[in-house]
């Protein structure tokens, strides 16, 4: 339940619980505070990045904006307020600020910074877009610490750190067919979350979240991004945000194929009834003493009419003593090879 929820419920409870008003009073205050909520402003982001990392990419896949993305140049290159446009069956607008890069151009970075300084305040989150390749972050460092070391404490906690274009994390193998890094690129981006959180904390020691590596183009861990967000937005402020989360699918980038193959394993292992337990099969005879003359199912003619030939008493002794009945089929062997 969001803040707004939440909120409105406790005052639904409290309204109930009054008695000095009639019902057509209480619906009438309850009309009026949601008013006062469609009232509130939009949510403002800040984003922060060089040119090329991904920014207008990642609102687009966050909040399906359809923010104008440039391929060959920046198409990003001031300081401005963006209000997208309501979509989706009215996700509502939000503000974005895109600043510019503070490596675009050493002769600005004085300029910039007090422009950083003056913008900055008013964000309800500020989204800092990195690489997640590029492990230069000696300018990050020292932006961080040019622009928060004096600045407000309620700032730092607003930061959120974004390691884009995960997809093209080395060993450069991405699983186009899944849409998932391979099992060498996730270890790879695990590294790089946790190399460049120290780094920040070297430069922010108060900050206390951590980087989040996604793919704004392959639609990758969009939801951990935003997660990070929403709790970067000071808590009065957080249903403004989520009221607005359109994150692009990333299973619309999943071969066809493999989602059907998924779809059926699932259904399979759902539906799938208990098969019987079969009859168990019969014990095998157990196999006749070491010892015990091996007797054939059918004897040859010579032994058959031999033991045919024999009294009841002498059948009754042969059988009973196992050499003797040895003896007794070597002789009859015997007698029909010299037959």
């Amino acid at each position: 339940m969001n803040f707004k929820q939440n909120f409105k419920r406790q005052l639904k409870a409290s309204m109930d619980r009054t008695d000095g008003l009639s019902r057509a009073e209480r619906a009438a205050v309850i009309q009026e505070y949601d008013a006062a909520l469609d009232r509130e402003k939009p949510p403002r982001l800040v984003l922060i990045g060089e040119a090329g990392v991904g920014k207008s990419t990642t609102i687009n896949a966050l909040f399906n904006a359809g923010q104008k993305v440039g391929h060959t140049r920046a198409t990003t290159d001031r300081a401005e307020a963006v209000t997208v446009e309501e979509i989706n069956g009215g996700k509502g607008s939000l503000e974005v600020v895109d600043m510019p890069g503070l490596g675009d151009d050493v002769a600005n970075y004085d300029r910039y910074l007090d422009l950083y300084l003056r913008v900055l305040p008013t964000a309800d989150a500020i989204l800092w877009v990195h690489a997640a390749e590029d492990r230069m972050v000696h300018l990050v460092q020292q932006a961080l610490f040019d622009i928060f070391s004096n600045s407000r404490p309620e700032l730092i906690g607003r930061l959120v750190f974004g390691l884009n274009k995960a997809d093209e994390m080395n060993p450069r193998d991405w699983n186009p067919s899944a849409n998932l890094p391979s099992a060498g690129q996730l270890a790879a981006l695990g590294e790089r979350e946790q190399d460049f959180t120290a780094k920040v904390h070297r430069a922010l020691p108060t900050w206390r979240g951590r980087a989040v590596s996604y793919s704004a183009l392959r639609y990758y861990n969009l939801s951990a991004l935003f997660k990070a967000m929403m709790y970067a937005v000071p808590e009065e402020r957080r249903w403004v945000l989520e009221k607005r989360m359109d994150l692009a699918d990333f299973t619309t980038l999943v071969d066809r194929k493999l989602l059907r193959a998924a779809e059926g394993r699932t259904l399979a292992e759902v539906t799938e009834r208990p098969r019987p337990t079969p009859t168990p099969a019969p014990p095998p005879p157990p196999a006749p003493d070491a010892e015990d003359p091996a007797v054939p199912n059918s004897l040859p003619s010579a032994v058959d009419s031999a033991i045919a030939g024999l009294s009841e008493t002498q059948w009754r002794k042969l059988s009973s003593d196992r050499d003797l009945f040895r003896a007794f089929l070597r002789n009859v062997e015997e007698q029909e090879k010299s037959g």
